[in-house]
């Protein structure tokens, strides 16, 4: 049975799938290398729609670590985005052993990129915010409707189960990559508490307590 964020990165790379090349360069836009330093800001995308984390991030991520090997550190400055993506950014910056540093925000899906990190810091005067995971009733429609057939479901009660048991699965994979990289469990429980519209902006001296930032 697909995943739930499995389903949504298919969805996605469907509905973009005529604006691929721009996509892809203005997704180069959001990175920048500055000697040992890459800066990846989500908020310099030229589309509106491109300013978050997508799936195209993932390969440019990868090209410019490998093409720029004396990079040691990521700055992360983000909205969020896909989930499904910034899941593969994190494994890619944990591979290569990467720092990661929070400038001015990172919010929703960044968290993940951000605790990929050996050393995690976050600039004074920025903000590193949390929230539970979440799914519009518009896209939930749009995904039964055209996922039907292929998911064996009779009616929106057979969605309904699927949507239940596949998200334990997500919240479960989220926990465990959290402690996997040393963050305190009850911190972990307190960022499915917040509401995406309003979210949950701890204060560093938490942050640092709970080992999401190091230092």
């Amino acid at each position: 049975m697909k995943s739930l964020k499995n389903m949504l990165k298919q969805v996605c790379i469907l509905s973009l799938s005529f604006l691929m090349s721009p996509l892809h360069l203005y997704a180069n836009e959001k990175f920048k290398v500055d000697g040992e330093d890459l800066h990846y800001n989500t908020e310099l995308a030229v589309e509106q729609r491109n300013r978050e984390i997508t799936e195209e991030d993932v390969e440019i991520l990868l090209k410019k670590l490998k093409n720029n090997p004396n990079i040691k550190r990521i700055i992360l400055t983000s909205w969020g985005g896909l989930t499904s993506s910034a899941i593969e950014m994190a494994d890619i910056i944990i591979d290569f052993e990467l720092d990661t540093h929070v400038k001015q925000i990172c919010f929703s899906a960044c968290p993940l990129l951000l605790i990929a990190g050996e050393t995690r810091t976050l600039e004074r005067g920025s903000k590193i915010g949390f929230h539970r995971g979440w799914w519009d009733s518009d896209s939930m429609r749009s995904t039964y409707k055209q996922e039907r057939e292929s998911m064996g479901w009779e009616n929106e009660f057979d969605f309904s189960s699927w949507v239940y048991d596949d998200s334990q699965e997500v919240i479960y994979s989220q926990f465990k990559y959290y402690l996997e990289r040393g963050v305190s469990p009850s911190f972990v429980i307190e960022t499915m508490k917040a509401r995406s519209e309003d979210g949950w902006f701890p204060r560093r001296k938490d942050l640092l307590k709970a080992n999401v930032i190091t230092k």
